[in-house]
């Protein structure tokens, strides 16, 4: 079942769940509604028949001539009459209905010794609700024959009219035309509005899953509107985010093969070429066989450490590199860092400024945060041209970290690949040689340490590169 069904269905069960909600509470107002319309009905008659019952038993009227009364107005007003003694005994019961001889039993006991009107419901025996209004006549003494030879003297105490409280069904009865019109529209309209409602939900799922649907067939360059309601706005824009992100993902693979295979493509071919005339015979004396085995173990070397910073750089950035967490002597670092480079440094004319103050200690893997600064200075090096100098900085700055910057006075990095200098293999082209891994295995490192790496540079005004690390004293 599509997700557009769903949504129909269940918006069309929570109408009818509302309109039949509806028609309960209808059904409990308006039953309360017509009780109180049958007690003001039921009050309205009672005065004046009360009066006049009143009248006739102080007048010593025959109780015949009462009884008859009682039943004319029962008869008349469609009502049940009951009168009742001051014990809340029924001394005579008329009903609506001449053909009905048999009297109503009711479970409740009957008011009685009353001092005003009164009113509520009563319980027969066969479970049925009547309503009731009940006044007062005033406790008037009368004789009342109750055998064809005995007669017993009574209080006349409480006049009752009484009739059955009509049921639910009789209720819908009368309001089955208006509410079912009424419900018909409302159903219509709800219908019409869960219709536009589950559009505005399926059909941006849709976009979604065609999306998606393009990405698993190699399509990357999808984008849906973020549009409808809050959620799915959010959803878009994830989604969106997640395809540029496989776009550039794909993209960075296409290029990391190529970028792979050129690598490699060198040291394989040199490695053939010196083996094969090893195998041949042209390489005949030992000075040009020593010579093609020492490049073959050089090129060999290269490929190893190639492949090695690329497991590395792997490593790292799917998090299987556990970095140590002890306190580092960062200015101990960097010193023993340039002590690595004083000799290459040398041979290339190159001279070393040194500027740092004492640094607070970075809670870290000492020989990894070696690596980066290994590597900027030999990029440093590598990119400054003789009688040039890299400069180094250290100094603490605010929020407890540490702040160490490797300056070259090399050709510079054009603006335009300055975002691309910490990809894997990227080669910036022109003005600087290939950064190959170095830069993004540094990064790798300096963001295990909960750090950041930054470049700065113009064409013709040296490279800077800045390492912020978070300091390891709170």
């Amino acid at each position: 079942m599509s997700l557009r069904t769903r949504l129909l269905i269940s918006f069309t069960l929570i109408a009818v769940l509302c309109l039949a909600s509806a028609a309960l509470a209808m059904t409990a107002l308006l039953q309360k509604y017509r009780d109180q319309a049958q007690v003001t009905q039921l009050n309205d008659m009672a005065r004046p028949i009360a009066v006049q019952l009143g009248a006739m038993l102080r007048s010593q009227s025959n109780m015949t001539e009462v009884w008859t009364n009682m039943l004319e107005q029962a008869q008349k007003n469609n009502v049940y009459i009951i009168l009742v003694d001051d014990k809340g005994n029924i001394l005579r019961q008329s009903s609506p209905d001449a053909n009905v001889k048999q009297p109503v039993i009711f479970q409740d006991a009957l008011p009685h010794s009353i001092k005003e009107p009164t009113s509520g419901t009563l319980v027969t025996s066969t479970k049925q609700i009547f309503v009731y209004a009940a006044h007062p006549i005033g406790q008037i003494s009368r004789t009342v024959i109750t055998t064809p030879t005995a007669a017993v003297a009574v209080k006349v105490d409480t006049l009752i009219l009484t009739r059955p409280r009509a049921g639910n069904l009789l209720i819908w009865a009368s309001l089955v035309r208006p509410f079912l019109f009424a419900a018909l529209i409302a159903f219509f309209i709800s219908t019409v509005m869960a219709v536009f409602l589950a559009r505005s939900i399926y059909r941006p799922v849709q976009r979604l899953e065609k999306a998606a649907g393009s990405i698993s067939r190699g399509q990357y360059d999808q984008q849906i509107p973020a549009e409808g309601p809050k959620e799915i706005r959010g959803l878009a824009a994830s989604f969106n985010e997640m395809s540029q992100n496989i776009k550039e993902s794909h993209l960075q693979l296409r290029h990391f093969v190529a970028d792979v295979s050129h690598q490699l493509k060198s040291p394989l071919t040199s490695i053939q070429g010196f083996a094969q005339a090893m195998l041949d015979g042209t390489a005949s004396d030992n000075d040009t066989r020593q010579k093609a085995s020492q490049i073959i173990v050089d090129e060999s070397k290269r490929m190893i450490r190639q492949v090695n910073e690329l497991l590395q750089l792997s490593r790292m950035q799917a998090g299987q590199v556990k970095m140590a967490q002890e306190l580092v002597d960062m200015k101990e670092l960097i010193l023993h860092c340039q002590e690595i480079f004083a000799l290459y440094a040398e041979e290339k004319n190159v001279s070393f400024v040194t500027k740092i103050e004492p640094l607070a200690p970075v809670t870290g893997d000492a020989d990894h945060l070696e690596d980066v600064f290994c590597n900027l200075l030999d990029n440093a090096i590598k990119n400054t041209p003789g009688h040039g100098v890299v400069e180094i900085t250290g100094r603490n700055s605010l929020n407890n970290a540490v702040e160490i910057t490797v300056s070259d006075s090399g050709p510079g990095i054009p603006p335009e690949q300055l975002p691309y200098l910490f990809k894997r293999f990227y080669q910036a082209s022109g003005l600087r040689s290939g950064f190959g891994l170095g830069l993004a295995i540094a990064r790798e490192i300096v963001v295990a340490h909960g750090g950041k790496i930054e470049a700065f540079s113009s064409p013709g005004e040296g490279a800077r590169f800045v390492v912020t690390l978070p300091s390891g004293v709170k």
